[in-house]
């Protein structure tokens, strides 16, 4: 038997609507726990799954290789021996091509996909996710404590924010600190997150799927270029929500991300 992600469920079990939440690289599911916590309340029709992708969190590696391809494979195959069907399945950056690869291996069954400030195009490898892996990379493996580590990556150029958020990737090992994350590895799924082209499951019509952008207004992971092509499919296939703020507008504009899904999640059957 495979090794299981480590997975939260948010909401009651009998709710007939599920909505399958992935976090961007470095992250893990509880990132969206409060997200779900307010959503939940505002839908009691809807139960979130809040899923560490392999390698990340409480997970293990999985058994479909370290690809976008391969989490979204390791994800698929634990739904189906769980028995379950999302009617929606959400991803931020990193996340958002493993929900489009989830999607394309749904077939016929309709689903709703929702890209948080992620985008199905290839880019050479840049932004954010990339210059975290360069700036610990040139930190010490080991740290005293976490303030330790939050004050080095503060050092760097990292918000408090971000350094805290990324410090809670480290675990106490004897007298101190480590990393939990294996960067090796980080930096083998983030080159084929930038390299993999999922515009095909965005743009083939024979997957009934309908998929939602929430757009960060100050962010440049959408490239305008993907922008236009995603406007040009339109409505209903393809809905663009706007939201200023930055690439982690999840955790800046909670309230408007739930009055988002609250809206636009299809009712529970």
């Amino acid at each position: 038997m495979p090794a299981s992600p480590s997975v939260a469920r948010v909401g009651s079990p009998g709710a007939p609507l599920t909505i399958l939440m992935l976090h961007g690289i470095y992250g893990r599911g509880r990132n969206w726990q409060f997200i779900a916590k307010r959503l939940v309340e505002r839908r009691s029709d809807v139960q979130c799954l809040l899923v560490d992708l392999p390698h990340h969190g409480g997970s293990p590696p999985g058994a479909h290789g370290d690809t976008v391809a391969g989490l979204a494979a390791d994800i698929s195959a634990w739904l189906s021996r769980q028995g379950l069907a999302p009617g929606a399945v959400l991803g931020h950056s990193f996340g958002g091509k493993v929900a489009l690869e989830v999607a394309a291996r749904t077939g016929t069954r309709p689903m709703q996909v929702w890209l948080v400030d992620s985008t199905p195009e290839a880019q050479p490898p840049s932004g954010s996710a990339w210059r975290m892996l360069e700036s610990v990379r040139s930190l010490p493996a080991r740290f005293a404590d976490r303030e330790e580590a939050v004050a080095a990556l503060g050092a760097g150029g990292w918000s408090p924010h971000i350094a805290q958020w990324m410090a809670s990737n480290l675990v106490r090992r004897g007298s101190a600190f480590e990393w939990q994350l294996d960067f090796d590895v980080m930096e083998t799924l983030l080159r084929d997150f930038f390299g993999a082209d999922l515009w095909p499951v965005v743009e083939d019509r024979s997957l009934p799927h309908v998929f939602h952008l929430i757009k960060a207004t100050d962010s440049r992971v959408v490239s305008d270029e993907a922008l236009e092509r995603l406007r040009a499919i339109g409505p209903p296939r393809v809905v663009v929500h706007e939201l200023e703020g930055s690439h982690w507008i999840h955790a800046e504009k909670p309230a408007e991300v739930v009055e988002l899904l609250a809206r636009e999640l299809p009712a529970g059957r």
